[in-house]
């Protein structure tokens, strides 16, 4: 989808107008926080990473503007500044964790990195109506407002998918779950 909000300010930005590219950021700093605090655990890392995505945006915009979905764009570029600040600091120093329990950890990201898996799978599974939607809140980690303008639908119609496919989800994941050991 592409927001003409978003266009405008880009271009308001790109003429000059500095206030557009504060309008830009409040309008998606939370979202960014969210997609932050999912890579790094939230904390000082992830504040890090969002005001270093903030500042190449801002560099790419001055220069370039060509952005197609600028809320996308915003959030692929805090989480790969997110996976550069948690590279360079696992090489910095390992954690305790790392030098105590390292199977553990290993074990905790692999159980993760399943479960993210089995999920992503059932909602693939799922009828469209419900499926996006809720690809978009659990495996995006957009909020349902965000949902319904990005699918141009009404809030309270995406409200109801996401009730009635977390339903369908659940009742296909419970008996997968059970058998897998989660539950």
């Amino acid at each position: 989808m592409v927001d003409s909000d978003d266009r405008a300010l880009v271009a308001a930005f790109r003429a000059g107008e500095e206030s557009a590219f504060e309008t830009i950021v409040q309008r998606h700093y939370p979202g960014l926080v969210r997609v932050a605090e999912r890579r790094c655990g939230g904390g000082a890392l992830a504040e890090d990473a969002v005001q270093t995505g903030l500042i190449r945006a801002h560099s790419y915009l001055r220069r370039r503007g060509d952005v197609e979905n600028l809320s996308a764009w915003l959030r692929r570029i805090v989480h790969n500044c997110a996976t550069d600040l948690l590279e360079k600091e696992r090489v910095a120093r390992p954690s305790l964790e790392q030098i105590q329990e390292p199977e553990a950890r290993r074990s905790r990201r692999l159980e993760r990195v399943e479960m993210r898996a089995l999920v992503g799978a059932a909602i693939s599974r799922l009828n469209e109506i419900y499926r996006e939607p809720l690809r978009l809140r659990y495996l995006e980690g957009l909020e349902a407002a965000e949902i319904a303008k990005l699918l141009h639908d009404n809030l309270n119609s995406v409200k109801s998918r996401l009730a009635r496919g977390r339903r369908e989800l659940r009742r296909r994941l419970e008996g997968v779950l059970t058998r897998e050991g989660y539950l």
